[in-house]
Order: structure tokens, then C-alpha cells, then sequence
């Protein structure tokens, strides 16, 4: 039976909190029916564990019952993780065809316990049901095999030189240390690394994976850049301590994020106190605020403040993650709000126009972009190159053009494109140039001009 009159519009001003738009513009709304004065449906949520989840069903059922003749309301919950729109891209490596969302764990120094964030953070989102998978690409220390029982582990090949992930704990597990032991260190430079993080994410068979978490080195530097530069993130966790000096580093790696236009999705704030057992008294033996007042500065979410207990250490030293207690209840839940900002990453890039759909390079030669609000351009390369946003092309500082008409090729083509992280893509040349970062919000006002352009010479 139809639902009664109203009800959809009534859910309408049921808001998701993260994407601060309606729950059925937003898909939640599913099988929306009625029997005399009962009405039932699916809240399908983007996450499992959603913090969310309980409000927004407690919100629905609440307006639908302010409908006249509605008694009664059955919902049911349910979960479905997005895929991150930016990973359909041509240029994503086929090993990740079947994982919907990937999330670097970061920090910027290390001995803030950034490895132990993102192993029971992994394990608790795994818990909630999620299908979960975890590379360690630190290369100046790969704790992760040790924190799941696997030191004894080494790296196994398919076919083909496909690498199979090892399963332990209910995850998907690949790590830089399984090519080491602890008596052959790896001693690489930022190129030979950076290769070989390519190469985890290109040929390890990941299978079907709603979150991939990605345990980068402390710092900023190549490993980092390679990552958001090889695949479009979901967003970044940044992981830091009380004291002003971890969480004062840790802006900076936060600022490189940023700046690579890779979304932040929170601080977690590591070893906030010491819960004394005896006593139940919290002492902030590591100082107190840190993660607060860099939350506050930058405006970036606090997702969690993890104590400091002994539990944590003796845990991963015997390679189990931690399920129950206060440090168990504190991974669970930043599991369930790091999900649901992820997936919000994923649903706020699909309802956004500026987005595109799909960008080739055409046999003319120039640029194809199919955008999300349903706008078709072909971009020439001639008006492409002469709009290089390149320090090659432009003066950073004044902004004047460096590059002339007369300069470029009447036949210039595009010969290939590379996605950059999921912000951006740079363009290859046929006059050899290369070094144009073109960011789809650009992009999109070139190709708008270039109609124009073109609509007026007809």
C-alpha cells in the first residue's frame, strides 16, 4: 500500500548531520510503505556503526508520526558503504576494482602510536561488520605484522606476480615488512619506496573491501605524496598526542593533506590520560588539550581521545587487537565515526556537479569530460595548453601568463591524462609538456569558456 499522504515530504526535513542534506534526496529512504496506520521502511545508512544511525530513525519516526493517521512506525536499519565516485577512474589500478573507499592513517612525528591507531581502528570496523583491509607502507617501521600475530610472515605471489593478501583477525592484511626480518632492515631511498607503494596498490588482490586502511610513515615526504598522487583517498586520520610539540608537528601533516586537497576526516588524539584501575582517576601524564586546541584551530573534528593503558601494549605485543573494555569501546567508536565520515566523502562527491564523471582523451586529440550534473564538453588541446596552470606557464606571483599563443603548436593533441589524488588531472602534451596540474574546478570553467566561445563563432 502507498504511504500516506505527506510522508515523504515529512522525512524530507530529516537532515544527515555530516552532509547536511535531506534523507531521501540522499537514498536512505527505502521501501517506504503503509498498512492502515502503520507505515514502515529501510533507513539504509552509507556506514555500519553509524554514530548517526539511532537520531536520524528516532528523527524519522517522529515526523512520519505528526502525520495524520500514521499510529505507528516500523524501520528497519540497514548499511550500504559507497564507493568513492573518483576510484571509477580509468586510471585507478585494476587490484582495486571491488574496494569502495581508502583512508591514509597519518602523523607527523613518529612514538604518537599511529600504528596501533590503525590496526584496532581496522579491527573494530571490521567488528561492526565492515569488510576491511589494512596496507602498512612504513617503511622506517612496519609494526603492523607484529600488532596481528604475523612476524613470521612473508610475502606470497600469484599469479601472474599478483600478491595475496594474508587474513588475520577478520582483515586483509599487506605490509612492507613482510620483505623484511628483523635482521635485514630496509634501508631505501624515497624513489625505490615510493615504487614499490605503487606497486602494493596496483598488484595486491584485495578482492572486495568496503575500507582500506593505509598506515603511512610519520612525516611528510615521498611515500606520502605517492599515495594521494596514485589514487583518489576518502580522507585522512591524523594521529597525535597531548603534548604541544606531537600536535604541532602534526598540523604540518595535516597542511599537506590539505594542500593536496585530500579531505581531513578528524584528529585522533593517542594516549589523552592514564586511567589509573585502582582509583578511576585520569591523570594527563603526557600534558592535556593538544588534540582539543588543534581541533579547534584548524576546525577539524575531534574523532576520539584514546587513554594510555598498559592492556594497549600487552595486546599488541601479543598481537591480538583489543575488543573489549574502555579501550575496546573507544576504538569501536571512532570506527563508527571514522565510517561515517568516509562514506560522507563518498556520497558528498557523487551529488557534487563539479565532479567528473568521466574524462578521455579523444583521437582529435582533445579532452572528453562527461560532468556529474549531466554537462558534455570536448575540451581542444590548443586552449588546454594555452591554459596551463603550470610556474612554467603562469608567474605565481603575478599571475601573468609566461606562455605565448605563438608558442604553441596550431596541431598540438593531449596524448594521455593522470588522475591526480581525486582533485585534479594532469595532462601530457605532444610538445612534451607535462607538468600542468589541471584542477577539475578549473577545468570545468575552461571547458564552460570554450563552449562559449564556440557557440558564439557559430
Amino acid at each position: 500500500m502507498a504511504p500516506p499522504m505527506g510522508a515523504e515530504e515529512a522525512l524530507r526535513a530529516v537532515r544527515d548531520p555530516l552532509l547536511k542534506r535531506d534523507v531521501v534526496s540522499l537514498g536512505y529512504v527505502r521501501g517506504l510503505t503503509a498498512s492502515g496506520s502503520r507505515v514502515r521502511f529501510t533507513l539504509r545508512l552509507p556506514s555500519p556503526a553509524s554514530p548517526h544511525g539511532d537520531a536520524l530513525a528516532a528523527q524519522c519516526r517522529e515526523a512520519l508520526l505528526a502525520l495524520d493517521g500514521v499510529d505507528k512506525v516500523d524501520i528497519e536499519t540497514a548499511w550500504e558503504v559507497p564507493r568513492l565516485p573518483a576510484l571509477e577512474s580509468q586510471t585507478t589500478p585494476a587490484a582495486l576494482a571491488q574496494v569502495k573507499q581508502i583512508v591514509a592513517v597519518a602523523s607527523g612525528k613518529g612514538g604518537v602510536g599511529k600504528s596501533t591507531v590503525a590496526v584496532n581502528l581496522a579491527f573494530a570496523c571490521a567488528r561492526a561488520g565492515a569488510r576491511v583491509g589494512i596496507l602498512d607502507v612504513d617503511v622506517y617501521g612496519p609494526s603492523v605484522p607484529a600488532m596481528l600475530g604475523l612476524r613470521d610472515h612473508s610475502l606470497a605471489g600469484g599469479q601472474q606476480g599478483v600478491l595475496q593478501p594474508v587474513e588475520a583477525h577478520g582483515l586483509k592484511v599487506m605490509s612492507m615488512g613482510f620483505l623484511t626480518t628483523s635482521e635485514t632492515p630496509l634501508v631505501w631511498r624515497g624513489p625505490i619506496a615510493s615504487q614499490l607503494v605503487q606497486q602494493f596498490l596496483g598488484s595486491v588482490a584485495w578482492g572486495e573491501l568496503d575500507y582500506l586502511f593505509v598506515d603511512l610513515p610519520p612525516g611528510t615526504g615521498d611515500i606520502q605524496l605517492t599515495l594521494t598522487q596514485a589514487v583518489p583517498l576518502s580522507g585522512a586520520i591524523i594521529v597525535t598526542t597531548p603534548q604541544e610539540v606531537a600536535y604541532t608537528i602534526a598540523e604540518k601533516g595535516l597542511r599537506m593533506f590539505q594542500q593536496v586537497k585530500v579531505p581531513i576526516l578528524g584528529i585522533v588524539e593517542n594516549m589523552a590520560y592514564y586511567h589509573c584501575p585502582e582509583c578511576g582517576h585520569n591523570d594527563p601524564i603526557f600534558r592535556e588539550g593538544g588534540g582539543t586546541a588543534a581541533s579547534q584551530k584548524l576546525d577539524i573534528p575531534l574523532l576520539a581521545r584514546i587513554p594510555l593503558n598498559s592492556s594497549i601494549a600487552a595486546a599488541m605485543d601479543a598481537g591480538e587487537p583489543i575488543a573489549e573494555g574502555e579501550i575496546g569501546d573507544a576504538f569501536a567508536a571512532l570506527a563508527g565515526e571514522a565510517m561515517a565520515r568516509s562514506s560522507a566523502t563518498a556520497l558528498g562527491e557523487a551529488l557534487n556537479p563539479a565532479a567528473p564523471q568521466e574524462l578521455a582523451v579523444v583521437a582529435s586529440g582533445a579532452v572528453q569530460v562527461k560532468w556529474r550534473d549531466g554537462v558534455e564538453q570536448i575540451i581542444p588541446a590548443h586552449t588546454l595548453r594555452s591554459e596551463c596552470p603550470c610556474a612554467g606557464c603562469i608567474d605565481e606571483f603575478s599571475g601573468e601568463k609566461l606562455l605565448q599563443p605563438g608558442q604553441i603548436p596550431a596541431d598540438i593533441t593531449v596524448v594521455s591524462s593522470a588522475s591526480v589524488g581525486r582533485y585534479a588531472v594532469r595532462l601530457d602534451f605532444s610538445d612534451g609538456h607535462n607538468s600542468g596540474i589541471f584542477e577539475f574546478a578549473r577545468l570545468r570553467t575552461i571547458g564552460d569558456a570554450a563552449a562559449d566561445a564556440a557557440a558564439f563563432e557559430v
